[in-house]
């Protein structure tokens, strides 16, 4: 039997008005990245990447998401990730902080980011309490 291989990333999603949506979600980050495959690699690249490619973790407040993919295919998706200019409708910039082969690694720097990143954010109450929620969320991803 084949074991299949997957790389995990650990990608920032940089939007350009500064603005805080927390309606977005992993559904629209993986729709956007699918897309972004679709055009610079066509109809080919999307569909080696469907089986394989899923967002585990999204966080709107630190911007930070944690990819699945297959490692086959672990170059196109980063080259669609650098080629991106907006997320549903928002212009964005998406930058790679790190590439992981194991759920737990990329779950451990998306902690140490997310940590390093939450004094900085100027957050009503309410939503600095949703943020350190998901913070602490990273740790409930399942290995």
């Amino acid at each position: 039997m084949v074991r299949l291989k997957n790389r995990y990333l650990l990608v920032e999603v940089d939007y350009k008005d500064n603005k805080l949506d927390e309606s977005f979600n992993e559904l629209a980050i993986l729709t956007a990245i699918r897309e972004s495959v679709a055009v610079n690699f066509g109809d080919y690249g999307l569909g080696c990447n469907l089986s394989s490619l899923q967002v585990k973790y999204y966080s709107p407040f630190t911007g930070t998401c944690i990819v699945r993919c297959a490692t086959s295919e672990n170059e196109r998706v980063v080259t669609s990730l650098a080629l991106m200019t907006e997320v549903k409708g928002r212009p964005a910039a998406l930058r790679l902080l790190r590439i992981a082969g194991t759920l737990g690694a990329c779950k451990d720097a998306a902690a140490a980011h997310s940590a390093a990143r939450l004094p900085q954010l100027k957050l009503a109450p309410r939503q600095q309490q949703a943020a350190e929620q998901l913070h602490a969320g990273i740790s409930a991803l399942e290995l």
